[in-house]
């Protein structure tokens, strides 16, 4: 036998076998451009008359895969596809709530547009695109990959029961987590493979670093294949209500809301959790030697308000309370702006203004109480106001994108004066504190000035005069050079 001849043999099958599986990966994964261009005709944006959101067609003859949420309580839904065209959906063919999908039925399609559903279940660390219209911006496309694949139970585990069941979830759901950034508008976008292949619909945002969910391939596919082609939509009037509304909650207390948890069509579920702790441990408030304390009182003699100051800024930990000892504010301050957790009560001890802060900017949840039941909450993103949601007897009714739109109805713009209102209020005590604070840092730089000895502040004085002597010299020579003398 010709050794020689073998290991030729042997090197050109192995050559062979490698260059064929780098051909087979190279035709089945696509680079990012490719993957839009085959992709992007199966994605369409969904208007409804409560909210915008994403779909992506699974079959030609209208079908689109959208996430229940999206089209929950509308009256009517219009899509637009890629190619700038509107069609009207007739309806919805079945939804499944628990797993937040809905298939709904438009005119069948011109050109071939659906979408090649994947076999199963992606591989960790796999990479990944979302497509959708985050935000308004319609057709937009994010990478990433695939960072884990997690089941009901386990995020219950990291999220707790309520939580997850406050955003009306089954626990043998399967879930995609993905680095793919994904926000508001992107919800029943595809998530796919770099080889085009549906894996997910975006569908969710836990807060924190990137931490992006979407319902996964193996329950789309059990809603798809149970739906018979012959089989007619319903009006969206005859779809079931079951997602943002109140979760749990239980008895109020004096001076706390009901504990209760909210679902809104943002994705988002606010819940007074993140509220927690309250004005506790005040005796520990104050521990840091660099911080100074400003203390204010009523007229009575009855503590006003407590703060902390650093430099003449308020700084770290401020405790507020009117003059019948019920608590008004507890609230966190860096650098002089509001930064952390804000909770207010009015003078019945009930709550009134909860919110996030940093930098002195509202940022996760406002939530605003009338007569100690909460009345408006806020959804804020970079800053900037993304959702109102109206409530009515602890109910969530009318939700809106902005304020402006919020303002047209008339409940909404009255509670929207007296949230204002009382912000104003807060922020004049706030006017108060800093100038006492000032005052205080001001009076102990005077107190440390007058401790210095005659020759210490004389060397003080001659640096003083030695620093002007030298911004007058900078001056002087750039005039010099600027006017040509």
């Amino acid at each position: 036998m010709r050794t020689d001849y073998l290991i030729i043999s042997r090197q050109w099958f192995w050559s062979s076998l490698l260059a064929a599986c780098l051909a087979t990966s190279s035709a089945a994964a696509m680079d990012l451009v490719e993957l839009v261009q085959k992709v992007e005709n199966s994605v369409t944006r969904l208007d409804t008359d409560r909210a915008t959101g994403s779909g992506v067609i699974v079959d030609d003859r209208g079908w689109i895969m959208t996430n229940y949420h999206v089209v929950e309580g509308a009256t009517q839904v219009v899509v637009t596809l890629r190619s700038g065209s509107l069609l009207k959906a007739e309806g919805y063919l079945a939804i499944d709530p628990k797993h937040d999908l809905a298939l709904i039925k438009t005119a069948p399609f011109d050109k071939p547009s659906a979408i090649k559903l994947a076999g199963g279940l992606p591989q960790i660390g796999e990479a990944a695109a979302a497509f959708g219209n985050l935000k308004g911006f319609s057709f937009t496309t994010s990478e990433g990959i695939v960072s884990a694949i997690r089941s009901g139970n386990d995020i219950i585990e990291t999220m707790g029961r309520d939580v997850y069941s406050a955003m009306g979830y089954a626990a043998d759901a399967t879930w995609i987590q993905t680095t793919a950034p994904i926000s508001p508008g992107n919800s029943g976008g595809p998530l796919v493979t770099m080889s085009g292949d549906l894996i997910a619909l975006n569908t969710w945002i836990y807060p924190g670093q990137n931490l992006n969910f979407g319902i996964s391939i193996t329950n789309i596919k059990r809603l798809f294949d149970s739906i018979s082609p012959e089989q007619s939509p319903k009006h969206f009037s005859e779809m079931p209500k079951t997602r943002g509304k109140i979760i749990a909650s239980e008895p109020s207390r004096p001076g706390r809301p009901v504990d209760l948890s909210i679902a809104l069509l943002t994705g988002r579920v606010f819940s007074y959790a993140i509220f927690k702790p309250g004005p506790s441990g005040m005796a520990q408030i104050f521990t840091d030697k660099a911080i100074d304390q400003v203390v204010l009182r009523h007229s009575n003699g009855s503590l006003d308000a407590a703060a902390g100051q650093q430099k003449g800024l308020l700084h770290g930990v401020t405790f507020g309370q009117y003059e019948n000892r019920q608590p008004m504010v507890f609230v966190n301050y860096f650098k002089g702006q509001r930064h952390g957790i804000l909770t207010t009560w009015n003078e019945s001890g009930e709550p009134a203004l909860f919110g996030q802060y940093i930098n002195g900017k509202p940022v996760g949840f406002i939530a605003w109480h009338e007569d100690g039941a909460l009345r408006l909450l806020l959804q804020y993103s970079s800053k900037q106001l993304e959702w109102c949601q109206l409530i009515s007897e602890g109910t969530p009714v009318d939700g809106f994108k902005t304020r402006e739109d919020a303002e047209k109805n008339e409940a909404v713009k009255k509670s929207f004066a007296k949230l204002d209102t009382f912000d104003e209020s807060i922020k004049k005590n706030e006017l108060k504190l800093r100038k006492t604070a000032r005052q205080l840092d001001e009076q102990k730089r005077r107190t440390v000035a007058s401790q210095l000895g005659p020759e210490k502040r004389k060397l003080a004085s001659t640096r003083a005069a030695a620093r002007d002597a030298q911004d007058t010299a900078v001056m002087q020579d750039w005039f010099r050079k600027t006017l040509g003398k």
